[in-house]
């Protein structure tokens, strides 16, 4: 009568290194950040084109502040106070710029995972959505600072540096605070916003669309209806959102009409308010699929 033997195949007890349940998240932030990197059509040519967006900026700020200059706008009778303004101007490029970069890198991130099915892999290895959220989010917002942050503060360095005295730069130095925060706020924005909008629906291409008709088209309405009737409406536009907020740091107008710009609390609150609401909605999709799916953590 023959008797069943038992082999040894090989089996050998995992030894390795432990890693904490709340360093989950950086395993998809390390992935998303990888992902907008690894091809030219995503990442790489909205960076390089803001780089040349910086790069022309300073050009120009370094040129208005010299001396020829200044003779020259006095000699007009213009203010050579005018430098000042590019800081905050250089948001209308740094805006448009963060757009198209996030609509190749935040929107098909929630999106994309559904469409591929990727979800049963994330929660087969037991990943909670708040690491996926955290993680998500935290990786867009990294590589989006480089357009929307990093640009605003390399021109405030650069205005520092362009002072003609000491006394010149302690006037100066809260030009790199407020450049910082408008920085934040940009990146929270177009990083967050988005994803909330990746997050909406099942398909890239329609999350692209949609925060394409928000962000353009819906912004340009509510901005016109703003101008005919009551500007406190202009704060369902980000954009219009982020021009205040900006405009009210660096105490400057656009055409002297205070009473016609947005509020800068009702800005905020705005900003805020569409940050959460999109958290909320990635949380919720994540949540979703994790009840839905195979395995699952608490």
């Amino acid at each position: 009568m023959s008797t069943g033997q038992i082999h040894d195949l090989g089996y050998k007890r995992y030894v390795g290194s432990r890693r904490s349940v709340a360093t989950r998240w950086r395993v998809i932030m390390r992935h998303q950040m990888a992902t907008a990197w690894k091809t030219w059509w995503r990442f790489k040519p909205w960076f390089i084109l803001s780089l040349l967006a910086i790069g022309i900026s300073t050009a120009l700020l370094y040129a208005f502040s010299g001396t020829l200059f200044r003779v020259f706008l006095r000699a007009g009778g213009a203010q050579p106070q005018f430098v000042a303004v590019i800081l905050p101007l250089s948001l209308f490029w740094s805006n448009a710029i963060a757009f198209f970069a996030s609509l190749f890198v935040a929107v098909p991130a929630v999106a994309g995972d559904i469409q591929s099915g990727a979800f049963t892999f994330y929660f087969a290895r037991s990943l909670r959505p708040r690491d996926y959220v955290i993680g998500k989010l935290v990786g867009i917002a990294a590589m989006l600072s480089l357009i929307t942050l990093l640009g605003q503060v390399v021109l405030a360095a650069a205005r520092l540096g362009l002072s003609d005295n000491l006394d010149q730069v302690v006037d100066l130095l809260p030009t790199l605070p407020k450049a910082l925060a408008i920085g934040v706020l940009g990146t929270l924005i177009f990083s967050a916003v988005p994803l909330g909008f990746s997050a909406l629906v099942t398909k890239r291409s329609h999350a692209m669309a949609l925060w394409i008709a928000y962000y353009v088209v819906f912004g340009a309405m509510v901005d016109r209806l703003a101008h005919a009737t009551n500007p406190a409406i202009g704060a369902l536009d980000l954009s219009e959102c982020l021009r205040a907020v900006a405009l009210e740091l660096f105490d400057l107008r656009m055409g002297g009409r205070r009473n016609m710009d947005l509020p800068v609390g009702v800005a905020l609150i705005s900003i805020f308010a569409h940050v959460t609401a999109a958290l909320a909605l990635v949380f919720w999709r994540v949540r979703s699929a994790q009840r839905t799916g195979v395995g699952g953590a608490s």
